[in-house]
């Protein structure tokens, strides 16, 4: 995506969900991971922002402090002329925005836990009623990751809308499941697809309760057959 499109897209997004007749228009911005290749989509949503007449109150997560990616937001934001606080946020902001929105990050907030800035950020505004809005981090869609894996993080996703977060720009890829009865437990099975071989650590990727479908001829290592019956999972073969 090309950065005029994405500031377009971020700033069309915004402008909709903060279409309320505001004295102030504050949106408090958490930036997260150390991935400095997520920069410039970052940049390029800050300003959209900006340019949509916004006030930025910007503010990095752990990981972002101790790494290179603080310093050089700063420094480029900066070197534009950003309006942008750093490190604090007003009270009364309209929205929180968390761009390229981290894996980690992003699976504490799915399964609410609380133990760093971004989590604690999302969920005083989903307290407080505000907007709460995130871009995903390219790695959260990454079809390289195992798919249990990818089908884990698209549920989280899924738990982060149910909260009432807006995921705005590119979405999980749509991992395809099979119909699944309405006596069953479950409305969507991760795959293993064409994986031959399902091991422990495979098993560990799944939550308690969840789906597998496999192979008839995949083969399941005895570990990852106990872990099956501990977690009361459910094999589907075909």
């Amino acid at each position: 995506m090309d950065s005029q499109t994405l500031s377009q897209l971020l700033d069309r997004a915004i402008a909709e969900l903060l279409a309320q007749s505001v004295a102030q228009k504050n949106v408090r911005v958490v930036v997260t991971g150390d991935d400095l290749s997520s920069l410039p989509e970052t940049l390029n949503c800050l300003a959209a922002l900006e340019q949509a007449g916004y006030q930025l109150w910007v503010s990095f997560s752990h990981s972002a402090s101790q790494s290179a990616l603080k310093d050089a937001c700063i420094d480029r934001l900066r070197q534009w002329g950003s309006r942008a606080g750093f490190d604090h946020h007003s009270g009364d902001y309209d929205a929180l925005y968390l761009p390229a929105l981290s894996i980690n990050s992003m699976s504490k907030i799915a399964l609410g836990i609380r133990d760093n800035l971004a989590c604690e950020a999302v969920f005083q505004a989903l307290h407080q009623r505000k907007q709460t809005i995130a871009t995903l981090h390219p790695q959260c869609h990454d079809s390289r990751l195992p798919l249990p894996l990818l089908a884990r993080l698209e549920g989280y996703t899924h738990m982060l809308e149910s909260y009432g977060v807006t995921l705005s720009g590119k979405k999980m890829a749509h991992i395809d499941s099979p119909p699944v009865s309405q006596s069953a437990p479950f409305t969507s099975l991760p795959f293993a697809g064409k994986k031959r071989l399902i091991a422990l650590r495979d098993i560990r990727l799944l939550a308690p309760g969840e789906g597998l479908r496999v192979e008839r001829d995949t083969l399941i290592t005895p570990a990852a057959k106990d872990e099956i019956k501990r977690r009361n999972l459910t094999l589907i073969y075909g």
